[in-house]
């Protein structure tokens, strides 16, 4: 509804009331970005120089029974394909400011650009790992596309976890808003009576779902002609990334042109380490 005209006449068009522009800029809603620090990061170290990086690996050996008289057949716990790492992810998110705008703007236009730049980068980051959920466990995805994560579903992804020996620390469930609203229909995760010991906030659930933390993320990879999207439950040794160049920030002046670039640059590779550690389960919802 519009306000009353006012008096005497002229004040609004004849400039008398200021128009004012908020130094407070409302920022972006940003994807949450939780799985660049839940895989294996202890590579990084080693690609100091080089484009690739062989990861030996090795395999179990059986017992034999000793036979008398006679030498035992000899094992081979090295006769397993090397994981080969490639440092093959170099993004980079440039924005330019003029000259003029940083001059006349209330607003910190470099500041807030050198923010959307590194978000920008670090999402991409993330979203290269996602990327990679949907071939763990020899592709065989858990649940239907846009179906709900239900307790035995749950509870499947951590039997094919247990009966591959996958140890029971550094697990992880990623998901999206849709598991989240899932797992809040689930009695034994919202309820204190289920659990006296263990609290449980009004709203929310407990803080983990079978010992491992349950991550929510906008951020995840969308089934191609699906309805929702690849969530996980995987142990940390599932998937390893090396960043070799991590979220460098250059702030290049030109002054002939009138104008600064920020751009955030990042190189980095990423690959599936244990299929075997992870299993991909679709989500209700993209």
């Amino acid at each position: 509804m519009a306000i009353s005209a006012r008096i005497p006449s002229g004040l609004d068009d004849k400039k008398f009331i200021p128009k004012l522009y908020s130094r407070n800029v409302l920022i972006a809603l940003k994807n949450k970005l939780v799985v660049v620090p839940v895989v294996n990061h202890s590579y990084e170290p080693e690609l100091v120089m080089g484009d690739t990086l062989y990861i030996p690996a090795t395999n179990t050996v059986a017992a034999t029974e000793v036979t008398i008289g006679t030498e035992g057949v000899q094992k081979n716990p090295f006769n397993t394909s090397a994981v080969t790492l490639v440092i093959n992810k170099y993004f980079e998110a440039p924005i330019t400011v003029d000259y003029m705008s940083r001059r006349q703007s209330q607003v910190n236009l470099i500041g807030k650009s050198e923010d959307e730049s590194a978000y920008a980068i670090s999402k991409k980051i993330d979203s290269t790992l996602c990327d990679l959920f949907s071939a763990l466990n020899g592709s065989t995805v858990r649940g239907n596309d846009g179906s709900a994560w239900t307790d035995n579903i749950l509870i499947a992804a951590v039997e094919e976890l247990d009966e591959e020996d996958v140890p029971e620390v550094n697990r992880v469930w990623v998901s999206d808003p849709s598991v989240k609203a899932d797992i809040l229909k689930i009695d034994k995760f919202v309820r204190n009576d289920y659990f006296a010991s263990d609290a449980v906030v009004t709203g929310m659930f407990r803080k983990d779902i079978y010992g491992a933390p349950l991550l929510v993320t906008n951020n995840l990879t969308a089934v191609a002609s699906g309805t929702g999207s690849y969530g996980v439950y995987m142990h940390r040794d599932a998937l390893a990334i090396a960043i070799q160049q991590n979220l460098d920030v250059d702030r290049v002046e030109q002054p002939l042109k009138h104008q600064i670039v920020i751009n955030t640059t990042a190189l980095w590779g990423v690959i599936e380490l244990r299929d075997v550690s992870g299993v991909p389960i679709y989500t209700r919802l993209a």
